[in-house]
């Protein structure tokens, strides 16, 4: 028999797959553990215990919600709930008043549309989208005022010209309300808001300008795409004007003054159809006159309407506003004029509007999300994932310059991606995986990193959402099918790639956000959690709490927070009587300056009698199956392998602690084709009689308990209450058994 220790210094692999717990000589083996849920891996190594949540309130008459970060500035962040045609504003844990009634704003979009919703900020104001009606823009004047409205559109973005020549346009005048004449019945109803860009075919009545030409007042002329009219002079003069707006004096000599009247398209919007071939129109941008005075067929219909539908997703880069998909054009995408928003007239210019359609190769995949990264903007397709980029070195994307090339070919679900690093990481489509564009030198070019394949398991009830928070731990949380949450420790620098598990006492969550704290220090998660309380469903705001422990400088212990929905209280004087009403009719717990108390039925009044007086309290719902397993505990020989030998574990393993209060550690024993025993916990804190439970303490924990000889042995930890626990390494002391 041989006796070894060989230790395990790190468990930031979090909760690996089963198909792994055979692979000792891999990586993620090493620093893995069998199971961790409720527990967060640390980047430094260690495994410590999530934090709880903070009851904050109801949605909105307890509807289904969606939650959207706003963050103007890093003091200046807020949260805003929508539910069913209405908005709410968070602030920091808190709603935002309207006197004494909370904020409310009428919104257009009903509950069945909250999960497609799709935004991007641009200081106080965001653009919404969900590809069924126009994108809306939602602006803050204060906390307490805002407004949401129909985002403007009046120059385009247009579909392809019609190629038709049967099917005409002629105007009846260059500006304000005008009847459209047209052939071939080309309206109905649905046309009724539709833009309209019109270009001239005959151009026979409008000359170009010539210089030194006898001209007379009111004569027109047509320059380098523009259209002039003469108000001074008889004599075109020896200029040409190329001004684009107002008169303008172009020859002193001759007093040749030109009236700018249009480019050579005009832009209008219908406002009502009288039959197939008669509609009112609103001219937005004057009417080139060839346009009046003949029919043309060089018209081009707007291409977002309720006849072709609206954009699904939209996102800014490079100083230019991108949508893109709607019904007609799924793989579509528009881009706006640089550093105007609402320009998407088409142009050759470099800073001008363009739209793009993604070819396919196999299939005509629909786009799922846009997302800015370091290296262009990422399109979201069903059957891949296209980096759009502009191929000019030195120049923006532009009408000329925008390329794509395909970084990804698992295609990718309508989830938000998130790009904690600069490069998008994003949901597969089959829900299942996690997956980010990583730039490849030696490919140069994009280059897909399944995250999720050292704990695929984890993805099997699909990954609905995903948000990221950069401190005090850079975490990804991801809301699954199933209702609970996994966590994802991403550090590419360190090599750090860890996953957990974390169940909330039994809530199933619905929506996500990421939002700064009041001091900027942390970022902090909040969440719409479903939940039973005395028989009725509630959705609860709840906020989660700091991890505790982690944190450079002293943290008093009483504030740890490990339970859910829990409500904090300091008091001074101290008392043992807390009220609770949210959880009446359901059993909680009490984390306070003096330990742990309950578990506590809370009556209807909501009233909670404590065994103590204290002075500060977390009061909430335990969940009871937190929990982590070490994988099966080595045990090397001489003569090489061990599997296949039964080993034990003896009296006398180490395990490192850091500011933990209390906790439990069993042997587990399994053999072949038998139910695994989980043998009697052993307290990780000694615990004193009649003593408080009020101090953190670190350093190593000598375990007494043995197991019995088994196939597989480990260490199963648990916490105790609302204790923090924090395990940062395991020397174990085992023995192999020989052949």
């Amino acid at each position: 028999m041989t006796r070894s220790r060989t230790p395990q210094f790190s468990f930031s692999s979090g909760e690996i797959s089963p198909l792994l717990f055979s692979r000792p000589d891999y990586q993620r083996n090493q620093s893995g553990l069998r199971s961790c849920n409720g527990y967060i891996p640390l980047r430094q190594g260690g495994a410590t215990r999530g934090p709880g949540t903070k009851f904050l309130g109801y949605t909105h008459a307890n509807a289904k919600a969606r939650l959207i970060n706003f963050e103007f500035a890093e003091n200046d962040a807020l949260t805003l709930e929508f539910t069913n045609l209405r908005m709410r504003v968070w602030r920091y844990g808190e709603l935002v008043m309207d006197g004494a009634s909370p904020f409310e704003l009428v919104t257009p979009y009903p509950e069945a549309v909250l999960g497609d919703l799709w935004w991007v900020q641009s200081a106080d104001v965001i653009y919404l989208a969900d590809g069924v009606r126009p994108i809306q823009k939602l602006s803050r004047f204060a906390l307490d005022n805002w407004t949401i409205t129909d985002a403007q559109y009046d120059a385009g973005p247009f579909r392809v010209q019609n190629l038709d020549e049967a099917k005409t346009l002629q105007c009846s005048a260059a500006s304000g309300s005008i009847t459209l004449t047209g052939t071939g019945n080309i309206f109905d109803a649905s046309w009724v808001g539709v833009l309209i860009q019109l270009k001239p075919v005959d151009f026979t009545a409008l000359p170009l300008w010539s210089g030194n030409t006898a001209i007379a007042v009111g004569d027109l002329m047509r320059f380098d795409d523009n259209i002039y009219e003469l108000t001074a002079g008889t004599n075109t003069g020896v200029n040409p004007p190329i001004h684009n707006e107002g008169d303008q004096l172009v020859d002193s000599e001759k007093g040749t003054r030109w009236l700018h009247i249009s480019d050579t398209s005009g832009i209008v919007r219908i406002t009502a159809v009288a039959n197939a071939n008669s509609a009112t129109a609103d001219v937005i941008k004057s009417i080139p006159q060839p346009c009046i005075t003949s029919a043309t067929y060089r018209w081009s219909e707007g291409a977002w309407s309720d006849r072709h539908g609206y954009p699904r997703t939209v996102e800014i880069f490079d100083q230019s506003f991108f949508a893109a998909f709607n019904t007609a054009e799924p793989r579509g995408i528009w881009a706006s004029t640089l550093g105007d928003f609402n320009d998407f007239e088409p142009s050759i210019d470099a800073d001008g509007a363009f739209a793009y359609t993604i070819s396919g190769s196999d299939t005509q995949n629909s786009g799922t999300w846009l997302r800015r990264a370091r290296r262009g903007i990422y399109i979201g397709a069903l059957g891949e994932v296209i980096r759009g980029f502009s191929n000019a070195s030195g120049q923006r994307i532009g009408p000329t310059t925008f390329d794509t090339s395909v970084e990804g070919t698992d295609g990718s679900r309508p989830v938000r991606p998130i790009t904690p690093y600069g490069y998008p990481v994003f949901v597969t489509k089959d829900g299942a995986r996690l997956e980010e564009i990583r730039y490849s030198f030696e490919e140069d070019g994009g280059k897909p990193v399944e995250l999720s394949l050292p704990s695929q398991h984890l993805g099997a009830t699909g990954f609905e959402e995903i948000v990221w928070q950069s401190s005090p731990q850079r975490l990804a949380w991801i809301r699954r099918g199933s209702g609970d949450l996994v966590v994802m420790l991403y550090d590419p620098d360190e090599q750090v790639l860890g996953w957990a598990r974390c169940s909330l006492a039994g809530g199933f969550v619905e929506s996500l956000s990421i939002s700064s704290s009041a001091d900027s220090k942390t970022d902090i998660l909040t969440m719409i959690v479903r939940r039973t309380i005395d028989g009725q469903t509630v959705r609860m705001i709840e906020e989660q709490s700091v991890i505790y422990g982690i944190i450079a400088g002293f943290q008093p212990i009483a504030e740890a927070n490990h339970f859910f929905a829990a409500s904090e209280f300091t008091a001074l004087p101290a008392t043992d009587t807390f009220s609770v009403p949210h959880l009446a009719g359901e059993t909680v717990h009490a984390w306070t300056d003096k330990g742990e108390y309950g578990p506590y039925l809370v009556p209807a009044s909501g009233e909670v009698v404590l065994d103590a007086e204290v002075s500060r309290a977390s009061i909430g719902l335990l969940d009871e199956t937190h929990e982590f397993e070490l994988l099966d505990i080595p045990a090397p020989a001489r003569d090489g392998s061990t599997i296949g030998r039964k080993k034990r574990l003896h009296a006398g393993s180490g395990i490192i602690l850091r500011k933990t209060a209390a906790g439990r550690v069993s042997t587990v024993e399994r053999n072949f084709a038998q139910p695994d025993t989980v043998n009697q916990s052993e307290e990780l804190v000694p615990l004193q009689v009649a003593a408080d439970l009020v101090n953190g303490y670190d350093g190593v924990m000598r375990l007494e308990a043995n197991s019995g000889y088994a196939d597989e042995v480990s260490l199963l930890f648990k916490p105790t209450g609302g204790a923090p626990m924090t395990v940062m390494a395991v020397i174990p002391n085992v023995e192999e058994a020989n052949a």
